[in-house]
């Protein structure tokens, strides 16, 4: 449903040819359709074993270890211009990149999905292999911490925290984790709400809590958030077609660097939410039957995860790519990972998988 309503929206759309492929990330009606049957193909074939996961495990400890390198100062393969290191990111050239997925943004995505996969894979392995686990859970959350990006914290823990009841047989048990987790979250916010921090997120939290939604909240998302939003309720049905937005005509976002001397714009491609962005591009039919496979699959998670250790650690990597995705953007650098992560993981709680 969600790929045929993407591709309605496509031929609809004003500015067909270009959503075929995309006007600014590549992110057009035909790659959609590449993530599309990953899922599909992975959700009828593919086999959650361990062997994905020591696949994983390399190439998790072989990127941090890139982004380390990285982070002290080191240039390998010449990701930055000559003479230049990560440090001179908004300064010598624009933007935030590192080890091979480039923008920073993107790195955190990639941990939100593998960092919990690593905590759960770990918890329910026995023997040394778990330190091989622990290895690359180590690097990928010191290179996280690192990078500081904030959607990159939020995913991982809400991975974390939020697969943490799955982890009980007892439904009672289950029951009372998920209420101190909702209990804690709610001293969290009450919290943050009665006590204003000086600076960073939980300051904006503060201003959000009591009503003040200050556009350069959020490196600017909430001002991207307005204009996307006004945007998208004038073609609620079909959107604008996939990956249009920098045709829309949003109003730019600027932002004045005290350390530059100068006045930065930014022209909007990406809603920096992947559900506004779908709701924008390709409309609220395709948003719908989006949210209603994540919902279908969560159903099934929660009955399975519980005697299911492989389900378990998928579902946790899923939620922290879904949470951060409410302050990211997807992008084929990154989203086969989540979308092929999200075909194992109907594979492996299809409730006919035992009848085969």
């Amino acid at each position: 449903m969600y790929l045929s309503v993407t591709w309605i929206s496509a031929f609809a759309s004003p500015y067909w040819p270009e959503t075929v492929l995309g006007a600014s990330r590549y992110e057009g009606a035909f790659t959609i359709t590449l993530y599309v049957l990953c899922f599909l193909l992975v959700a009828a074939y593919g086999e959650a074993d361990r062997l994905l996961l020591w696949a994983l495990v390399a190439a998790v400890t072989l990127e941090s270890l890139l982004c380390i390198v990285q982070l002290a100062g080191k240039n390998p393969f010449g990701l930055y211009p000559k003479g230049y290191s990560y440090f001179d990111a908004g300064k010598a050239y624009g933007g935030e990149y590192l080890g091979t997925l480039g923008n920073t943004d993107l790195m955190a995505a990639f941990y939100c999905l593998a960092v919990p996969i690593l905590a759960y894979g770990m918890a329910c392995m026995k023997g040394v292999r778990r330190l091989a686990l622990l290895a690359a859970f180590a690097l990928s959350s010191y290179t996280l911490v690192r990078i500081s990006v904030m959607a990159g914290f939020v995913g991982v823990a809400a991975g974390l925290l939020l697969a943490l009841p799955m982890g009980f047989r007892e439904k009672c048990t289950r029951l009372i984790c998920a209420a101190a987790l909702a209990g804690l979250l709610l001293a969290a916010l009450l919290a943050v709400y009665i006590a204003d921090p000086p600076v960073g997120m939980p300051h904006e939290i503060h201003n959000i809590l009591h009503g003040d939604f200050d556009s350069s909240f959020g490196s600017g998302r909430i001002h991207i958030w307005k204009e996307a939003a006004a945007a998208a309720v004038t073609r609620p049905l079909l959107g604008f077609g996939p990956d249009t937005m920098i045709n829309g005509g949003l109003e730019p976002f600027t932002r004045y660097d005290a350390e530059l001397g100068i006045r930065i714009v930014a022209m909007i491609d990406t809603a920096h939410n992947e559900y506004l962005n779908i709701w924008y591009h390709q409309g609220i039919l395709a948003l719908g039957a989006y949210i209603w496979l994540l919902v279908l699959l969560a159903k099934r998670w929660t009955a399975a995860a519980p005697a299911d250790g492989a389900a378990l650690a998928l579902g946790a990597g899923i939620i922290g790519y879904c949470a951060q995705a409410f302050f990211g953007f997807s992008m084929c650098i990154t989203a086969p990972f989540f979308w092929t992560a999200l075909g194992l993981l109907a594979r492996r709680i299809d409730p006919a998988k035992g009848k085969e």
